[in-house]
């Protein structure tokens, strides 16, 4: 109960001390009269009443908007260097890869397509038989999670172009694997018709 008189006191005392700093925003007698005379439906002659100019001191949040407009400006720099890597070096999927060694990135883009449209071939093509497309995977598998440790090395490997050029193999050895999948499951297909002509004649 006491902290609560103590601390109405102190605001109190706040109050009385800095009442002149308060007084600055009161409006000018003038402004008083003109309400009163409109609500008296008296007509107000039109004066121009002299406005007290207050320079207020910046503030906390004045600042927090320069940090905002700051923020703003560091995020479009940051967006202007990413499409000029993309321009000049082409998108990866692989952003760690793009900022590490942008020089890499058309390449590592153009393997991880050839990749992503030869595996849809193959899901399209073990699909009436998924225990094929589950022994094919496995293999592919084991070849990305090579590529994935490889990658997570790639920020604090000090031989970085040993690095990219192991990484690259892999993705080739990946496009082969995908490539001789994709062969026999055309060579089982085209065994299937063969032997379905053969048991239509």
């Amino acid at each position: 109960m006491k902290k609560s008189f103590d601390k109405k006191d102190r605001l109190e005392r706040f109050v009385r001390d800095n009442r002149e700093d308060f007084d600055i925003l009161e409006p000018d007698d003038a402004l008083w009269g003109r309400i009163a005379g409109q609500l008296g439906s008296e007509p107000v002659s039109e004066q121009t009443v002299p406005l007290k100019k207050t320079t207020r001191p910046r503030s906390w949040g004045s600042l927090y908007f320069d940090w905002r407009i700051a923020a703003g400006l560091i995020l479009a720099i940051g967006i202007s260097y990413l499409a000029y890597l993309n321009k000049e070096f082409g998108v990866t999927r692989d952003p760690q890869v793009a900022l590490n060694v942008p020089a890499y990135a058309r390449e590592f883009t153009h393997y991880n397509d050839a990749i992503q449209e030869k595996r849809a071939e193959l899901i399209r093509l073990t699909s009436d038989n998924p225990e094929l497309y589950q022994e094919f995977s496995t293999d592919l598998d084991r070849l990305e999670k090579s590529y994935g440790n490889l990658r997570s090395e790639l920020p604090k490997a000090p031989n970085q172009e040993a690095l990219i050029q192991a990484m690259i193999q892999n993705l080739q050895w990946q496009i082969d694997l995908l490539n001789q999948q994709l062969t026999i499951l055309q060579r089982i297909k085209q065994a299937d018709k063969r032997h379905e002509n053969k048991s239509i004649i």
